[in-house]
C-alpha cells in the first residue's frame, strides 16, 4: 500500500502520523508538509511589525517545516518500506490533492485539525477539502488510540460500500480487530411514502428492506470473516448518518469507514449528505473510501 501523509507541526499531525503504525503490513509512505506563506502572514504579522521581517519569518516556518519532516522520517521509517519526503508551499488542500493526483496514493491520512493558520479553516476547509476531492481513499484522524481495536464498517450495497468492504478486507489494519458492520434500513415515513395507499403493501415492502439488510450484512459478514476480524453485525433504523454515529458511539468505536459517492469533483457537494455528517460529526476518525 502506498500512503500520503499531510503533517505539520499539530498536535492532530501527530496523531496522523502515529496511525502509520496500525497498518497491517509496512506501506510505502510520502510524506507531505505544506507551507503557506500567506496564510500565516495574515494570521501573525500586523500592520506594526516591519516588513523587512517577512523574510525572517518565511525561513523560520521554512526551518520548522524541515525539521517536522525529517522528525516524521526518523520516527515512520521503521514501520515502512521506505520514506519519501516533500515540501511544498502554497494551499494547502491543492497541495495534497495536486501530489495525490501526481504520486497516486492508495489512501491519504490527514489530521482533522492542523495544515492551516486559521483555527476556523478547518475541518470546514483542509481535511474536509481533501476528503471531498481527493483522488483516493482518505483517513481523517480525530484521536491517537494506543491501540486501535473497534471500527464500525457502514454498508448499504452499493458500489462504493463494496469498494469499503473491499478496503478492510485487504488487511490494511493490524490484529486483532473488532469490526461491527452496519447498514441502515428506512424510517417508517419513507417505507410509507412508497405505499401511501396499501397497508399490506407497506407490510411487505418493510419485510423485504429487512430482509434484504440482513442477507447484505451476512454477506460483508462472510467475506470479512476470511481475514482475521472479529466481525458482528447490526441491521440499523433511522437517518442513516445519525444511525451510523449512534452505532460508533456504542461501540466506543475508534474509527467509521463508509464509502464515497461516486461523483465527479464539480457534481459532487461535501461529499454527499451521509458522509458529510458523519465526517463533521464524529467523535472517532473516519475512513472515506474510494
Amino acid at each position: 500500500m502506498r500512503i500520503l501523509l499531510a503533517v505539520d507541526a499539530s498536535p492532530d499531525s501527530q496523531s496522523a502520523a502515529r496511525m502509520i503504525r496500525h497498518c497491517g503490513q509496512p506501506p510505502a509512505l510520502d510524506v507531505l508538509n505544506v507551507v503557506d506563506v500567506d496564510a500565516l502572514r495574515h494570521a501573525y504579522i500586523s500592520p506594526q511589525v516591519p516588513a523587512s521581517y517577512l523574510d525572517t519569518y518565511r525561513q523560520e516556518v521554512s526551518e520548522v517545516a524541515e525539521r517536522v519532516l525529517h522528525e516524521m522520517k526518523a520516527e515512520l521509517e521503521p514501520h515502512c518500506l521506505h520514506v519519501r519526503l516533500i515540501a511544498d508551499t502554497g494551499d494547502a488542500a491543492e497541495s495534497i490533492i495536486q501530489t495525490a493526483e501526481e504520486s497516486r496514493p492508495d489512501l491519504i491520512i490527514v489530521g482533522q485539525r492542523g495544515m492551516t493558520a486559521s483555527p476556523s479553516f478547518l475541518l470546514g476547509g483542509v481535511s474536509q477539502k481533501v476528503a471531498t476531492y481527493a483522488p483516493c481513499s482518505v483517513l481523517v484522524v480525530k484521536e491517537n488510540p494506543i491501540v486501535l481495536e473497534r471500527m464500525v464498517l457502514a454498508v448499504d450495497g452499493s458500489e462504493e460500500s463494496h469498494k469499503a468492504v473491499a478496503f478492510l478486507g485487504q488487511t490494511p489494519f493490524k490484529p486483532p480487530l473488532h469490526v461491527r458492520v452496519v447498514t441502515v434500513w428506512p424510517q417508517g415515513r419513507l417505507i410509507e411514502s412508497a405505499h401511501p395507499a396499501k397497508r399490506s403493501g407497506r407490510s411487505a415492502l418493510k419485510e423485504l428492506v429487512k430482509v434484504k439488510g440482513e442477507e447484505l450484512l451476512r454477506t460483508v459478514a462472510t467475506e470479512l470473516s476470511r481475514r482475521p476480524y472479529r466481525v458482528q453485525t447490526e441491521l440499523l433504523q433511522g437517518d442513516p448518518a445519525f444511525a451510523i454515529l449512534d452505532a460508533a458511539m456504542r461501540q466506543e468505536a475508534q474509527m467509521i469507514i463508509l464509502g464515497a459517492r461516486g461523483l465527479t469533483a464539480i457534481k459532487r457537494f461535501l461529499l454527499g449528505s451521509v458522509c458529510h455528517k458523519v465526517l463533521v460529526h464524529a467523535r472517532c476518525s473516519v475512513l472515506i473510501v474510494r
